[in-house]
């Protein structure tokens, strides 16, 4: 793209093609706001919600990091892909303003779009192109579906785009000019492309070497240029509009494995891990199906083939003048599907960094038109035609997916949000890991990637990775669903319930124990769309306060009655047979047979539990019947839940009177803490060694006190 390819059009004054544009220019902005508000994600919603989840919990912890959050694939929460310079801007413009942040989202996106365009408008003068056929050039990247659809979409695409196509206008000028603004816009924009999007840096890069090469071959050392010293200037001014960025660019991606490097679930997204499905391979570069793809995408987001055709017929024909850049912008298009084959084969939206270039060359033919004796009319008219043919385009594909209104997400992201606090961590399996129910339900979370599911390693590291963390639901999704042995461990390793609460469609979701009766009161109250609950997710009848976890506020005051002799009074509790009072020789006994759990809330600051506990002599003394054994201990822990996945020990015993005679008196339990902040403090009866909770018939003997 260097001045001089082509000699300059005649330029004809043309309110005709001033108004076709500004027609265009309407399109666009009526089609990029359709559906403007409505908070869902339509096309590429995979990477739109990990763009969408980053700024986010940017924006909530108003942190601007480099390690910036992408809350998926457990902790450490950081897996940066791209610099986060658009998500810092989206995050600034909507906590700045108050805008909605999808809709800050779409905004950055747009408004970066249309900073590009007076790139392309410089660009294609350099063609020799009049100014009215610039405006048809535009015309074209306005009317395109993939533009209206994705210039407003919550990904980098725009900015990308913006920053590559700038940059080849500076360092074009820059050639030219030999100026130093132009220098620094080179640099700024250079780093900006390769940062935000190397692959959309890589394309523009084409271009750039090529004229780089022509300024290098008409430079070349002879008697008539006087030698090396003009050679030496044009390798200095392409060293110095290009090092920085490429240097830049080399750093950012080594920052980031170093961060993914940390992650045990991240580590595949690592540079070195993606060379193979960034830049493919011989064998798929020109499959079948890769070439379909790619047919699929121009043939529905971009331009409609009988457009296509036309536009070949015109570049042969009236436009042949013009074969140079119109081959130029079509190489440049095609050179990435080659260059980057799964990655524009898998995702429509990439089609934005190369797209533009395939629209220019249609563009430069169809202004080819103005320099014929065609009729006035019956110029306006064919590109007129090519527009609306365009428009109708998208109208019939993009449209549709867009106009819809919605509150964003699914019944399944409105219930996991209902039933889990804000801090919870969801653990979800069978949707590899894909941040779209994550960001709708506004939670962090462990996505178990598909095919890991029987990796022993793997799940080990990914649930210890959760070590400080609450995990406030275990979704299991689609084929992973009945996968007994990846449910067993998942339940067991996070405290869930056994038992399933609800279903969506393909999604089976577990609670804690703690949470489960709550839980299914909330969704009975309000059943989010498509949400079934479960067979067995009952609310058991009043009275019945064994095998299930259940809160001080839902009892009865005959109920709450059986705590009066602690204090405070719990929380809540779970109690395997239920809580039961006995009174022996005046003192009031609490049946703690295990599994009991009692769950207090207590204030920051030192605190003495004060209580005493024993196990009848009839569990451990007596003759016993074939077969029947005595008690192997009762365990006794106090915990303190301080938000983490592994509470903090306090207090730990084995009360064991058949092996230890001094366990079978009272034993007197006096236990001294200090809470940082307040915290819920669980008193766990559990089984001994073997188990068994047979015989382990221990109780609170008297009041239970924490001071």
């Amino acid at each position: 793209m260097s001045a001089g390819l082509n000699p300059p059009t005649a330029r004809r004054p043309g309110l005709d093609i001033y108004t076709l544009f500004l027609l265009s220019l309407i399109f666009n902005l009526w089609g990029v706001t359709v559906g403007w508000n409505s908070l869902n994600l339509p096309g590429g919603e995979f990477r739109q919600a990990q763009t969408a989840i980053s700024t986010y919990y940017i924006q909530q912890a108003d942190s601007y990091e480099l390690a910036y959050p992408t809350p998926v694939l457990g902790k450490p929460w950081s897996i940066p892909m791209e610099f986060p310079l658009y998500q810092w801007s989206v995050a600034a413009l909507s906590s700045s303003t108050g805008l909605e942040l999808t809709r800050a989202g779409r905004l950055v996106g747009l408004v970066c779009f249309y900073l590009t365009l007076p790139a392309f408008y410089i660009l294609v003068a350099q063609f020799g192109l009049g100014r009215m056929q610039r405006l048809v050039v535009l015309g074209m990247i306005l009317t395109c579906p993939l533009y209206v659809f994705y210039a407003r979409a919550f990904l980098i695409e725009t900015m990308a785009l913006m920053f590559s196509a700038w940059f080849l206008v500076a360092f074009i000028r820059l050639g030219e000019t030999h100026k130093w603004r132009w220098l620094v816009l080179a640099n700024i924009a250079g780093w900006g492309a390769g940062l935000v999007k190397v692959t959309t840096f890589m394309l523009f890069l084409i271009p750039a070497g090529l004229i780089a090469l022509i300024w290098l071959w008409r430079a070349r050392p002879t008697r008539e240029n006087g030698g090396w010293a003009e050679f030496i200037r044009v390798v200095v001014r392409i060293a110095g509009a290009t090092t920085l960025p490429f240097v830049a660019t080399v750093w950012w991606i080594k920052f980031a494995d170093g961060i993914k490097r940390v992650n045990p679930s991240a580590r595949f997204l690592q540079s070195d891990n993606l060379a193979g499905f960034n830049f493919g391979t011989m064998q798929n570069r020109f499959s079948a199906d890769t070439l379909s793809q790619h047919w699929h995408h121009l043939a529905e987001n971009l331009v409609w083939p009988p457009v296509l055709l036309l536009g070949l017929g015109l570049a042969l024909t009236v436009s042949l003048r013009w074969w140079r850049p119109i081959l130029l912008c079509a190489g440049c298009y095609i050179l990435v599907l080659v260059l980057f084959p799964i990655l524009y084969a898998l995702h429509d939206y990439y089609a934005v960094a190369n797209g533009v270039f395939l629209l220019v060359a249609l563009g430069i033919a169809l202004g080819g038109l103005l320099d014929t004796r065609l009729s006035r009319g019956w110029v306006v008219g064919i590109i007129l035609a090519v527009y609306a043919l365009q428009a109708g385009l998208y109208y019939r594909g993009f449209y549709q997916d867009q106009r819809g209104q919605s509150a964003g997400g699914s019944g399944l992201t409105a219930a996991l949000q209902r039933v889990t606090n804000d801090n919870d961590i969801l653990v979800i399996a069978g949707d590899d890991w894909s941040s779209i129910t994550p960001y709708y339900a506004r939670r962090r979370a462990l996505m178990l990637r598909n095919g890991m599911q029987d990796q022993t390693e793997y799940l080990r590291e990914a649930i210890a990775s959760l070590a400080g963390e609450r995990v406030g639901a275990v979704v299991l999704q689609g084929f992973l669903r009945e996968h007994n042995q990846l449910r067993e461990r998942l339940l067991a390793a996070f405290d869930m319930d056994l038992r399933a609460v609800f279903t969506w469609q393909e999604a089976v979701v577990y609670l804690p124990v703690e949470t489960r009766i709550p839980s299914i009161r909330l969704l009975r109250q309000d059943t989010p769309s498509g949400v079934e609950l479960a067979g067995d997710a009952v609310i058991p009848a009043p009275g019945a306060l064994g095998g299930e976890w259940r809160l001080m506020t839902d009892l009865s005051e005959a109920e709450q009655a059986i705590f009066a002799g602690m204090n405070p009074r719990p929380v809540g509790f779970y109690s395997s047979f239920g809580p039961t009072l006995e009174r022996h020789d005046g003192v009031t006994w609490f049946n703690a047979h295990p599994t009991t759990r009692l769950r207090f809330h207590l204030p920051a600051g030192i605190h003495t539990l004060h209580t005493r506990v024993g196990i009848i002599n009839a569990a451990f003394a007596g003759d016993f019947a074939p077969g029947d054994v005595p008690t192997d201990g009762v365990a006794i822990e106090l915990q303190a839940r301080e938000g983490g996945l592994e509470p903090r020990v306090l207090y730990q015993r084995l009360l064991d009177p058949v092996q230890n005679s001094d366990d079978r008196d009272a034993q007197l339990i006096e236990v001294t803490f200090t809470l940082s902040e307040a915290t819920d403090i669980d008193l766990y009866f559990g089984p001994g060694p073997n188990g068994r909770d047979t015989r382990d018939w221990i109780w609170l003997r008297g009041p239970l006190v924490f001071d």
